[in-house]
């Protein structure tokens, strides 16, 4: 939630990327460009969506008091989200399958050269690199 909210970083794509690097498989700018063009209406028109009413829906709306009809909607939406989730990280899994370019170990891995690109902070950055 701390990457989402201040770097706005797509968890699913992180995933994948760490994946990808796992893999060996190196990403231009072109393929990155192009995946996230890919993932992109998913992610905007489904999964956060799902993500901002789940979160809405952690406190009282409006004249409505929080209630357990309303933990129960939460809830079910909640397993929406993790669904979209899913099936984004599905997308991106069978995106890579394309790919069959080996990463030079010289290079930066897939994961940090999309941090670096949000501006995270570089300990950030190795704290997740050493966690994955």
């Amino acid at each position: 939630m701390y990457l989402q909210d201040t770097y706005k970083v797509n968890v699913c794509l992180l995933i994948g990327l760490r994946w990808m690097d796992e893999s060996g498989k190196h990403l231009s700018d072109a393929q990155f460009a192009d995946l996230q063009t890919h993932i992109q209406a998913w992610t905007q028109q489904v999964v956060e969506p799902l993500r901002s009413l789940r979160r809405l829906l952690k406190q009282p709306v409006a004249a409505y008091p929080q209630d357990e009809t309303q933990l129960q909607i939460r809830t079910s939406i909640k397993q929406a989200e993790l669904l979209a989730e899913k099936k984004l990280l599905i997308a991106i899994e069978a995106w890579s399958q394309q790919l069959t370019q080996v990463q030079d170990s010289d290079s930066k891995s897939n994961l940090e050269l999309y941090l670096s690109a949000l501006a995270v902070n570089h300990d950030v950055i190795e704290l997740l690199q050493r966690k994955f």
